[in-house]
């Protein structure tokens, strides 16, 4: 049921590919669930990370869905290749984003996005100015898909009860 709802709350928004995240959302809930990340922001970070593009590939050859770096997985088997599989991009990315959160932010999204993005420089007085920009940049879009997702849920308990 999540799932559909946040379907239908980036369709409605119009963010490119909604129709491939919609196939994959039941995957992202899951995850999300799994590791305690609000699904909205895990949409949100797998937005901003590839446009749901999940044969993306950046610079520093991050890979998939949620532009994870193999080397830094601590999995030997886990290559560009099988990241490229959005299951498996999807529930590397929620790990990861679990340990940044939870570990390294203690609880905190802004800087557990930070450190998912830019690493061990997120904490302190000289915070890395393009991971910032980063988790600024996924929850806003995260309150977005939010607000939109309340929304739809609201109508649909509405057409429900009559």
């Amino acid at each position: 049921m999540i799932a559909e709802i946040l379907c239908s709350a980036i369709l409605s928004l119009g963010i490119s590919r909604a129709d491939f995240a919609c196939q994959h959302l039941e995957t992202v809930v899951e995850a999300a669930n799994h590791y305690d990340i609000r699904p909205e922001v895990m949409t949100a970070m797998i937005y901003t990370e590839s446009r749901w593009n999940p044969k993306a590939v950046s610079k520093s050859n991050a890979c998939g869905l949620t532009q994870v770096l193999p080397k830094y997985t601590r999995n030997p088997k886990l290559t560009c290749k099988s990241l490229f599989d959005p299951k498996v991009s999807i529930w590397t990315g929620a790990k990861k984003l679990n340990y940044w959160i939870y570990k390294y932010g203690r609880g905190s999204e802004r800087i557990g996005l930070c450190g998912y993005n830019a690493g061990y420089r997120c904490k302190g007085k000289n915070k890395h100015r393009r991971g910032v920009f980063y988790s600024k940049r996924v929850l806003k879009r995260a309150r977005i898909v939010a607000r939109e997702y309340k929304k739809i849920e609201q109508n649909h308990r509405v057409e429900v009860v009559k």
